[in-house]
């Protein structure tokens, strides 16, 4: 089963036709085939006994919430097949070679700002060397952050979307600075998540390559590599939960709560487990609790409360005065696990209709995107990997009002921006140049 098993369109002589992807790339696809089981394991195991779970406080998580979750995710999954069934013209393979200008531009800010983030590393071989080797292990307090410098690492993934596409789907040769660039960002990605201990660094430069080899793969001649692909997101969760066991083994497994009582796999699994469960509960507690809607906008705007200069004025202007979620996380359940769940926390900004048609149009979106992803188009390439993982963290918190993801957002703009400048003498001379969107 494939997200689009024939090209979207009759395409003229020469153009690509649309990429057949595997069923768990697709909005819809996600949605249905692995959020919405996984939403019930997580409830059932939320409610076990297991040795590993860390779930402390009121549990608000009823049928009724989990009712409202189900309703949400078959939403988005219905506004996510309503965005695949708009019909795009698939943009013209000779069209990829400017994408290197783009891939440069924004590949070379996430290098710069990532130079910048960790000077003291980089200018000291011994300290660098003991911190690779685990002699000195970083602390955050310790690492300098400069807003609107360090944060612009945070456009890798546009380089990493770009990348990983043309890796995937051909075209005209990439340049050598492209593969340099990769070869650079790959190991200051992993170093961020060593010394700054943040797991979803990694988790959005491999999105990119996760779709990418996704359709690799789903055209392999061999029938063994395609059961693999069609297993999707359930084949990735071993992986998934070693990784993240590993980063938690670094943070947790020294307390007296894991020390010498759990295996490796019992404290992961715990561990996961009570991430997600919480989130969840924490989301239903907010509702549960608080008085909602509160159109102070905490979630779904979380990146202009945090904006530069803007972020004061603004959060005045929605008399936010402080963060709700920690006084209920004071109150009523434990401040360890502090995520407030993307599906709960959208409503406690808007109300129950109004975020449901946040969810309908978000998704709609994002299946419009995933259409031009398969179609080859530039803007598609750049963001629908963003909001595929939005989809992939909806449980945890909403991902798409991050100032993260706000970072992100401007890196495929600009990208965009340079690939159309680098068009603009060709539409200058009359030239028919395919649609950067």
């Amino acid at each position: 089963m494939s997200a689009y098993p024939r090209p979207l369109a009759a395409a003229p002589a020469g153009a690509q036709q649309a990429a057949a992807l595997p069923w768990w790339t697709s909005p819809s696809g996600i949605c249905l085939g692995f959020l919405l089981p996984i939403l019930f394991l997580i409830a059932y195991v939320g409610e076990m006994n297991h040795p590993g779970l860390t779930i402390r406080g009121l549990r608000f998580l009823t049928p009724s919430y989990l009712a409202l979750g189900v309703l949400i995710l078959l939403v988005s999954a219905l506004g996510g097949w309503v965005g695949q069934q708009m019909r795009l013209q698939p943009a013209d393979a000779s069209e990829r070679s400017d994408w290197d200008i783009a891939a440069f531009g924004v590949g070379l800010i996430a290098f710069a700002a990532y130079a910048y983030w960790f000077k003291d590393f980089f200018l000291n071989p011994g300290l660098l060397l003991q911190t690779l080797t685990g002699a000195y292990r970083p602390d955050r307090t310790n690492i300098e952050l400069t807003p609107g410098i360090t944060s612009l690492a945070n456009v890798a993934p546009a380089f990493f979307s770009i990348y990983a596409f043309r890796l995937a789907f051909g075209g005209p040769r990439i340049h050598p600075v492209a593969h340099l660039l990769c070869a650079v960002l790959v190991p200051l990605t992993i170093f961020r998540v060593y010394a700054w201990s943040e797991r979803l660094a990694l988790i959005e430069a491999s999105v990119p390559f996760g779709l990418a080899l996704g359709a690799m793969a789903w055209r392999s001649p061999r029938k063994w590599v395609r059961l693999l692909v069609l297993g999707g997101p359930f084949v990735a969760l071993p992986g998934l939960l070693l990784y993240f066991g590993i980063a938690e083994y670094v943070r947790s497994w020294a307390s007296p709560t894991y020390s010498g009582k759990l295996g490796f796999w019992d404290f992961a699994i715990g561990r996961m487990a009570s991430y997600y469960y919480t989130s969840l509960n924490n989301g239903a507690g907010l509702l549960e609790t608080m008085e909602w809607p509160t159109h102070k906008y905490e979630f779904t705007l979380f990146w202009l409360h945090r904006a530069p200069a803007l972020g004061p004025g603004f959060s005045a202007w929605m008399d936010l005065t402080h963060s709700q979620p920690e006084e209920f996380l004071a109150k009523f359940v434990d401040p360890e696990f502090n995520n407030p769940s993307g599906l709960y926390a959208v409503i406690c900004d808007m109300g129950i209709a109004p975020g449901i048609a946040y969810f309908a149009l978000v998704a709609a979106l994002s299946g419009l995107l995933f259409r031009a992803y398969s179609a080859g188009k530039l803007v598609g390439v750049l963001a629908y990997p963003v909001l595929f993982l939005s989809f992939l963290e909806i449980f945890r918190y909403p991902y798409l009002g991050q100032p993260r993801t706000f970072t992100w957002v401007l890196g495929l703009l600009l990208a965009l921006l340079l690939v159309y400048l680098r068009q603009l003498p060709r539409m200058s001379a009359g030239a028919r140049v395919p649609g950067v969107a």
